[in-house]
């Protein structure tokens, strides 16, 4: 059911862009770097997933409670992503700014979830995964915290109302995340390479 709810979470990004007939080159580059945003956050949220839930060998109540919880953030990401998407992202939106919001609280309550994963499996008196998975697991676990502290941080309102490039500085500074993410996929490259 999990990779169902991710894959139509993808879909209906997908099937956004289709409705939205750009009218010109500048916004059809416009539509494609605005799914291309959506589709790397939900690719990383699905791929530390599932790196994680393959090595959890137990399901606690708290740990299938925080998975629906993440499935149902995952599914409400595109919905909010297309809100923004068509109210466009300018200062002059009525509801941009509070959706933003939204959306900064939804990716990083999905990237805090997937730290909590990470840090159970790093507990070494449960004893869930070898001890040289366990620095991996550590450091995606402090990465996606500061994925999630970035977009909340960015979030409070002043970030909206600074532009740069005649974009809100909030989803500039939102970007910066991307190193990040690449970070902790080299970390994992380099577990799998040890192993």
């Amino acid at each position: 059911m999990s990779d169902f709810i991710f894959g139509l979470a993808l879909s209906i990004g997908a099937l956004q862009l289709v409705s939205s007939l750009s009218q010109n080159p500048t916004a059809l580059a416009s539509d494609i770097l605005a799914f291309g945003f959506s589709f790397l956050i939900l690719m990383n949220v699905w791929n530390r997933y599932t790196t994680t839930m393959s090595v959890t060998p137990v399901e606690t109540p708290l740990l299938v409670r925080l998975n629906m919880l993440l499935l149902f953030l995952v599914a409400i990401e595109p919905f909010l992503f297309n809100i923004l998407a068509i109210e466009g992202i300018g200062p002059l939106s009525p509801i941009a700014p509070q959706v933003s919001e939204y959306y900064a609280v939804d990716i990083a309550s999905m990237n805090l979830i997937l730290a909590y994963f990470a840090h159970v499996l790093t507990l070494e008196e449960r004893n869930l995964i070898p001890r040289e998975l366990a620095h991996h697991f550590r450091v995606v676990r402090n990465l996606l915290v500061l994925t999630s502290a970035i977009f909340l941080f960015f979030a409070l309102p002043v970030f909206w109302t600074l532009t740069y490039a005649e974009f809100p500085l909030r989803i500039v500074l939102w970007m910066t995340t991307f190193p990040i993410i690449w970070a902790s996929r080299l970390s994992g490259a380099r577990v799998r390479h040890a192993a």
